[in-house]
């Protein structure tokens, strides 16, 4: 009778382990790693901010340093999408990583906004099921290793499209091919306080390291060669998210609203009250203008909770008309209301 029951009880784990949700970071042995250098070839450079920045050398040079460097850790097979300045489909990109029985496909790439202001670090990753745990999952990583540079955490994120799907091609055709991936922007080639991390060759390969690190400790990964053992790396899984799908955010922040708390008309200096609220992705930056809206300041990040404190100088002999400008987790942004302290004296 207890031999019987053992057995039924070995039956019913079995069952249990086979309904668990979610990808498990402890996959077969060897791990296969498939890495993807964004772009390439004539017609597909990627971003540009020429002459020192071509997105898709970039993304090549970064690939080949995080290769080097996850062959050096035990239990993981590592292959490229591509080794030279070569044209591939978004799909080709995934059936490669398919045809190798990649656990995981990272797409690398680099960044640019349509205002050249955004700046920051982000991870991109399917809105649905397990493969959103396990972009999630791997994305803190990720930005943990990037933040090390002083790069800001502008967070892990999902983009549909107008069908409902994945709106990044490559993640899309990734899932239909049962991989994970995710993007990786590691930072804005087109914005002096990005730029300056990816300006010479060591600089880049030391994304690399940072990429394989975070894929290493995913993966819990070991490597005598160089002295790492990540077989016990502690991190959260992230769940699959209720219903099967995260829904990106699709709207601006809301409750917007500027206060002038002080103004020093002999000096210049200004000190702001600014309120915004996003529950569903957060605060990121804010901007003020002293223009009425004409131009704006160079954008920085949003901390604290819904309120914030700030102050700036105005110059002298001038009136100005300030407002304030509040960006969500998105990059979406509200203009708060407008101000106008008063004349400020010349200096």
């Amino acid at each position: 009778m207890k031999k019987k029951t053992a057995i039924i009880t070995c039956f019913l784990a079995v069952c249990m382990l086979a309904l668990l949700p979610g990808v498990q970071a402890d996959a077969k042995e060897p791990v296969v790693v498939v890495i993807d250098p964004g772009h390439g070839g004539e017609e597909n450079r990627g971003g540009e901010v020429l002459p020192h920045y071509v997105e898709k050398n970039l993304t090549l040079q970064v690939a080949q340093a995080m290769k080097q460097t996850l062959e050096q850790f035990e239990g993981v097979e590592v292959y490229l999408t591509r080794t030279t300045d070569q044209e591939l489909s978004l799909e080709q990109r995934a059936q490669i990583a398919r045809s190798y029985g990649a656990d995981f496909l990272f797409s690398l790439h680099f960044n640019m906004s349509a205002e050249h202001n955004l700046y920051g670090t982000e991870v991109w990753t399917s809105a649905f099921g397990k493969y959103y745990s396990a972009g999630q999952t791997f994305g803190k990583l990720q930005l943990a290793e990037m933040t090390q540079y002083g790069l800001f955490n502008k967070g892990i994120k999902t983009r549909l499209n107008s069908r409902g799907t994945d709106y990044y091609g490559v993640i899309r055709a990734s899932r239909a091919l049962d991989v994970p991936c995710v993007i990786i922007e590691h930072c804005y080639m087109d914005h002096p306080i990005d730029s300056p991390q990816a300006n010479s060759p060591q600089k880049l390969a030391a994304f690399g390291v940072s990429d394989a690190m975070a894929v290493a400790k995913y993966f819990r990964l070991k490597s005598p060669a160089l002295g790492l053992d990540f077989s016990n790396y502690p991190y959260e899984l992230v769940a699959a998210p209720a219903g099967g799908i995260s829904v990106p955010d699709s709207t601006p922040p809301e409750n917007v609203a500027m206060t002038v708390t002080s103004a020093d008309l002999n000096t210049g200096k200004v000190d702001i009250s600014l309120s915004a609220s996003d529950p569903q992705s957060g605060m990121l930056y804010y901007s003020y203008s002293i223009d009425g809206g004409a131009t704006w300041s160079v954008l920085t990040p949003w901390t604290g909770g819904n309120t914030i404190q700030f102050s700036i100088t105005v110059p002298g002999g001038s009136q100005p008309v300030i407002m304030c400008r509040a960006y969500n987790g998105y990059d979406y942004h509200t203009d708060s209301n407008f101000a106008v302290p008063g004349v400020f004296a010349a200096r």
